[in-house]
C-alpha cells in the first residue's frame, strides 16, 4: 500500500483528510507572542487572526523532527510505502527535515520538494492520492509529481510586505523599490516579484493575465475571513468560465507571512 505524507500547509479540513484516506499531515508549529501553537487543519486552528494582529513576536518553524519520524515509523510498520510532500526548500526547512527522518526511519519513503505552497501543495496533493487511488506504482506516481509539480504556479498580492520582509521570504533591498504600490508576485520554487501595479483593478488584473490559458484547476486563497475577492474570483470566471474555481481561507502558518488582506490564485495546468 501507498501511503501519503504532507504538512499542514496543504490546508486541508479534517473532513478532506479523512476522504482521502491514505493521507497523513504533519503540523507546522507558530508562534504568537509567547505562546506555541501546532498548526492543525483548517477547521482546528481558532481565531487566530486577531491574535496575530496584538501579539509579538509571530514566528514559524518547521515540523518537529520527532512528528516525521513517529508518521513514518508508523506507516513502515504497517507495511506501507511513503510519499512525503512538503512545502518549498527554497521557503522551509522542512523538506530537510523530513528527508532526514526518512533516513532514521529507513523502509521505502520518497520525500518530494513541491516547490509550492498551500493552495499549490493543496492541487499536487490532490493528484497523488487520486493517481495512488487509480492503482498507479509507487515509482509512477513519484515519476509523475516531478512532472506535475512544474505546472503548478501561484499568484498573488499583499496588502503590506511587513510580515514577507520580517520572515526572510523577501529581499529587503529590492522591497523598498515596491514599498506603497501594490505588488504582484509569482511562486515558482521561491516568491519572485512581478511588477507594481497602480490601484486596485490593476492589479487584479495583472494577477488574472499570470494565470496560464491552460489552467485545468484553480484554488483563490485569501487571508482573512473578510477578505473580498469577490471580483477577483469573477474576473477568473470570466477567463476560465469551464473552470470549477475553489475558495481557501489560509492557515496561521501562511497567514503569519503574508498578513491580512492577502490573496491570490494557485492553478495548476493541463498536460
Amino acid at each position: 500500500m501507498i501511503a501519503i505524507v504532507t504538512d499542514s500547509s496543504v490546508g486541508y479540513s479534517t473532513a478532506e483528510i479523512s476522504s482521502r484516506g491514505i493521507l497523513s499531515v504533519v503540523p507546522l508549529n507558530y508562534q504568537l507572542g509567547r505562546n506555541l501553537y501546532e498548526e492543525y487543519a483548517s477547521d482546528r486552528n481558532g481565531n487566530f487572526m486577531p491574535v496575530m494582529a496584538q501579539e509579538s513576536p509571530c514566528k514559524t518553524a518547521q515540523p518537529a523532527l520527532n512528528n516525521f519520524i513517529r508518521t513514518f515509523t508508523s506507516l513502515v510498520e504497517r507495511g506501507c510505502d511513503v510519499i512525503c510532500i512538503v512545502l518549498s526548500s527554497a521557503l522551509s526547512g522542512t523538506y530537510s527535515s523530513a528527508c532526514f527522518a526518512a533516513d532514521q526511519v529507513g523502509g521505502n519513503i520518497c520525500v518530494v520538494d513541491s516547490e509550492t505552497i498551500g493552495p499549490g501543495m493543496h492541487l499536487l496533493v490532490d493528484e497523488a492520492v487520486n493517481m495512488v487511488k487509480c492503482g498507479l506504482s509507487f515509482k509512477d506516481v513519484v515519476k509523475h509529481l516531478e512532472s506535475i509539480k512544474k505546472k503548478i504556479g501561484i499568484v498573488f498580492t499583499v496588502e503590506s510586505l511587513d510580515r514577507l520582509i520580517a520572515g526572510g521570504r523577501l529581499n529587503n533591498q529590492k522591497a523598498q523599490a515596491i514599498l506603497n504600490l501594490r505588488p504582484v508576485f509569482v511562486l515558482k520554487g521561491k516568491i519572485l516579484f512581478r511588477r507594481n501595479a497602480r490601484g486596485v483593478r490593476e492589479r487584479l488584473e495583472e494577477l488574472v493575465s499570470l494565470v496560464p490559458e491552460k489552467a485545468r484547476r484553480l484554488i483563490v486563497a485569501r487571508c482573512g475571513e473578510g477578505t473580498d475577492v469577490s471580483e477577483f474570483t469573477r474576473l477568473l470566471h470570466g477567463k476560465y468560465p469551464a473552470v470549477n474555481i475553489h475558495q481557501r481561507v489560509l492557515g496561521p502558518v501562511l497567514s503569519i507571512h503574508v498578513g491580512e488582506g492577502a490573496f491570490g490564485v494557485a492553478y495548476v495546468v493541463k498536460e
